[in-house]
């Protein structure tokens, strides 16, 4: 709620099963305006005292789950084709649309400063965007369809952050992958490293789970104890086959 010395940007910097999905999940929860007496004990350990603001609006963008090449149309009838306006309407519905409207149907970018009306409009608000590259790489070498062209959504980026910094209560908390199976190819490559460029400028990094924890967090996805003996054997083939095709192929993985 305005705290100066927080960052209005924040990117959790995460690998495959790194805890940035979670992370988002809580913060959702967090500012649902549930009383701090109803959170789990360890969040108000983790609160100390601390109020929660009552009304916060909630933005969700998950890239995978917005199809760049048609309308979405709103319970309000309301056709949203791009990223801002999908953050618009999510934050004021058609109200908050409206500020946007002309450059949703173009698909270019609004501008700073249409966003600071929006944001300072819906505040205090947090946005949280997950799977941004999911979005953006369909959008790489394109041109012509609803969502608006990769330059413009990165263009939109930076407009993004410099709202958010311009509003006290207003956050923004985005997830950028850090393993190639997440970013997926060239596109995927490209718009990772266009993304990183502008939000590198003003983000605060915050990574979720460090390296030593997120081998236990796979392992914990991929792997159960085997307690029956009967499986003892089949367990120790498997292990073996894995030992031999790292052993006889080491030049194809790290060190």
């Amino acid at each position: 709620g305005g705290d100066a010395n927080a960052s209005p940007i924040v990117n959790l910097q995460t690998n495959f099963g790194g805890g940035k999905t979670h992370s988002m999940l809580a913060l959702w929860h967090l500012f649902s305006g549930t009383p701090v007496a109803d959170l789990p004990q360890e969040v108000q350990d983790l609160l100390a005292g601390r109020p929660l603001p009552s009304r916060v609006r909630r933005v969700a963008l998950v890239g995978n789950h917005l199809p760049p090449g048609e309308p979405r149309r709103k319970p309000d009838g309301t056709a949203v084709n791009t990223l801002w306006g999908e953050l618009a309407w999510q934050l004021l519905g058609k109200a908050g649309f409206g500020i946007v409207a002309q450059a949703d149907k173009q698909g270019v970018n609004p501008g700073s400063d249409a966003l600071r009306d929006l944001f300072k409009k819906a505040g205090p608000c947090l946005v949280l965007i997950d799977e941004w590259i999911a979005f953006l790489r369909q959008l790489y070498g394109k041109d012509g369809l609803p969502a608006g062209s990769f330059d413009a959504n990165l263009t939109f980026t930076q407009a993004l952050t410099e709202a958010a910094r311009a509003i006290p209560n207003a956050m923004v908390v985005v997830s950028v992958p850090a393993s190639e199976i997440e970013i997926g190819g060239g596109a995927g490559k490209e718009a990772v490293d266009r993304l990183k460029d502008v939000l590198g400028r003003v983000e605060s990094s915050w990574r979720p789970a460090n390296a030593e924890e997120g081998f236990e967090i796979v392992r914990r996805r991929l792997f159960q104890p085997i307690i029956d003996p009967d499986l003892f054997k089949a367990r120790d083939a498997v292990v073996k086959a894995f030992s031999e095709l790292y052993w006889n192929q080491s030049q194809e993985f790290p060190t």
